[in-house]
């Protein structure tokens, strides 16, 4: 409910309330752990392949201060350290130790800290049933992710940290409480960004909204104050990175320099989009090599051959050039990728077998995601007593999901759409019920059933006219 209620219940009544929330709490943990070892023995990672292995090769290098020059950040090397010395002392354990650190911490994140931010910032109705739904989603769609030491999913959850403790902190009537709360969400935020450098979109829109949205009802004092001690928490996580930097660079700069050919990867994954639909890592089981599957776009390629910039050096300027200058061409070129980043059609990252052949599950992600947008724009649309409620909702929704837009040019891995899968996944665990059904109009519901019944074969075509040209591919 949007509308602020009194609550009259008596103490004894308050504190049994919270002793069964706490309980639920408890066995949604539990519960969504069990889901995560299940998706980790699902896939069975024999070895760490790609960039898998890099992050775990990296995370034996942090305590000794040997951190080798990286298009990667030390945050997540650094979380995955503990399970590295592990392995390092009892190697016949395997990867015992990292799969029990990241399924505690992906069911934390995804059945505690998740649900508590989704209703906050979004609304819904939360109960144990619905805490697991979310996990179950991704185990299901994303179960390399939970798998193998890849930075999407840690990095997802890492903002997710820093968003429960700036709400957390908001609710906190000790200041002192509070500023503890907000360091450690920007030590958070900043990690995010450092294990995926396209969460610094996300970073700088917290700016902004911590004081427009988590903190609107303070006064201003107050929000440039825990402003403030969210700017120091994360200048205090970037100290690390910044003696990196200087160590290989001769630069203190706090961010993750990463560059290709000597433009930098946010520009090169730009000109990348213009021709790659989407992309893929094989994986050769019998000889244990992987490669690269790149399927083209027919619009991309026209333009590199009419325009000849396949030999440029990309940069911002030429890209925001290119694209003002073939607006409808681009068009295409985003929905193409917006569909292939709903379509999680391949059961692993290191693809072992074509992913023409999994239809079925390609079918199945599309319509799941698409029926989570329609209740995720439901959700964000429904009327509230409390003025200008839309507008705080899909403020937060942008922030949550900007990554997704901002990597939406570039080639496409569905991966790289998780927070946008998530947020879809949690409109149907959360948002979903009769009520909300009844208290839709029939005038809403219709024409969006018939968008749902019309886009989810629509969306499969594209997806799968996408993957029928691969340029290299498996035997």
């Amino acid at each position: 409910m949007d509308a602020m209620k009194i609550d009259t219940r008596t103490p004894s009544e308050q504190s049994a309330m919270y002793t069964f929330r706490l309980s639920e709490k408890f066995v949604a943990f539990i519960l969504a752990t069990l889901l995560m070892f299940m998706a980790q023995l699902y896939i069975n990672p024999q070895t760490f392949l790609g960039d898998a292995y890099n992050y775990w090769d990296l995370s034996s290098k942090v305590w000794d201060f040997s951190f080798p020059k990286s298009l990667r950040g030390y945050f997540y090397p650094l979380l995955l350290s503990p399970a590295r010395i592990f392995f390092d002392a009892y190697p016949a354990t395997g990867y015992l130790a990292v799969h029990l650190i990241q399924a505690l911490a992906f069911s934390y994140s995804l059945c505690i800290s998740l649900p508590y931010v989704f209703s906050k910032v979004i609304g819904g109705k939360i109960t144990l049933p619905r805490r697991l739904m979310v996990p179950a989603l991704v185990a299901i769609f994303f179960p390399p992710l939970i798998a193998y030491t890849l930075s999407d999913l840690p990095a997802f959850c890492l903002i997710i940290g820093a968003l429960a403790l700036i709400l957390k902190a908001s609710e906190q009537k000790s200041v002192a409480t509070a500023i503890v709360l907000m360091i450690v969400a920007g030590v958070l935020a900043y990690g995010a960004y450092n294990t995926r450098t396209i969460y610094l979109f996300t970073l700088i829109a917290l700016l902004p909204a911590i004081p427009l949205l988590a903190l609107k009802n303070q006064c201003l004092r107050k929000k440039m104050l825990l402003l403030a001690f969210f700017v120091i928490g994360s200048a205090i996580a970037a100290i690390p990175q910044s003696l990196i930097n200087k160590k290989h660079l001769d630069s203190a700069t706090p961010l993750v320099v990463a560059s290709v050919n000597d433009a930098s990867l946010f520009a090169s994954q730009l000109k990348w989009g213009i021709t790659l639909q989407r992309y893929e890592t094989g994986h050769d089981t019998e000889t244990g090599a992987i490669f690269p599957i790149f399927y083209l776009d027919p619009i991309g390629v026209r333009l590199t051959e009419e325009l000849k910039f396949k030999g440029t050096v990309p940069t911002l300027p030429w890209y925001f050039q290119l694209l003002l200058s073939e607006p409808v061409s681009f068009l295409k070129i985003y929905t193409k990728h917006f569909v292939n980043g709903l379509d999680v059609r391949d059961y692993d990252t290191y693809t072992k077998v074509r992913s023409k052949e999994n239809d079925v599950r390609s079918a199945t992600s599309i319509a799941t995601a698409l029926f989570g947008l329609i209740c995720l724009f439901l959700l964000v649309i429904r009327k509230s007593d409390k003025p200008a409620q839309g507008l705080y909702r899909i403020g937060w929704l942008a922030v949550i999901v900007l990554p997704v837009f901002a990597i939406l040019p570039g080639a496409i891995e569905t991966r790289f759409f998780l927070p946008l899968h998530v947020m879809a996944y949690c409109a149907i665990a959360f948002g979903v019920s009769k009520q909300c059904a009844r208290a839709t109009s029939a005038k809403v519901l219709i024409p969006l059933g018939i968008l749902f019944v019309v886009a989810v074969p629509i969306a499969f075509m594209i997806a799968k006219a996408a993957i029928s040209n691969p340029v290299f591919q498996l035997n």
